[in-house]
């Protein structure tokens, strides 16, 4: 009966959740909360604990600063931000575009 105890814990399903993260970029769009003083992980934890009505969040490493957005999202846009972090609960039917970044100096255009 031990035995069948250990291999049945073996085998035991576990709720996971996929999580994406892009380095260096940040969501456009109306956040719907922030928080102050906290680490990227305690950040991802807010989202998990949500009960789904985030589905993602600009994280801001230089000020511990993150911001939460909301679950009815189809389309995402997102842009270069040095030093910060998009991260989001994975989900198929979201589609992220990048946008350009067009710097402009005395030489000329320059797209990132």
């Amino acid at each position: 009966m031990f035995w069948m105890l250990i291999i049945l814990s073996l085998f035991s399903v576990g709720v996971s959740v996929n999580v994406g993260k892009i380095q260096d970029n940040i969501m456009i769009g109306v956040t719907n909360n922030s928080l102050f003083n906290v680490t990227e992980d305690q950040c991802i934890c807010q989202m998990m604990q949500s009960n789904g009505l985030v589905s993602a969040i600009n994280y801001f490493q230089t000020n511990q600063t993150c911001q939460l957005f909301n679950y009815n999202i189809s389309a995402i846009f997102i842009q270069y931000y040095f030093n910060s972090s998009f991260i989001f609960i994975n989900q198929s039917w979201i589609s992220i575009t990048n946008s350009k970044v067009i710097l402009a100096n005395a030489f000329g255009f320059f797209n990132f």
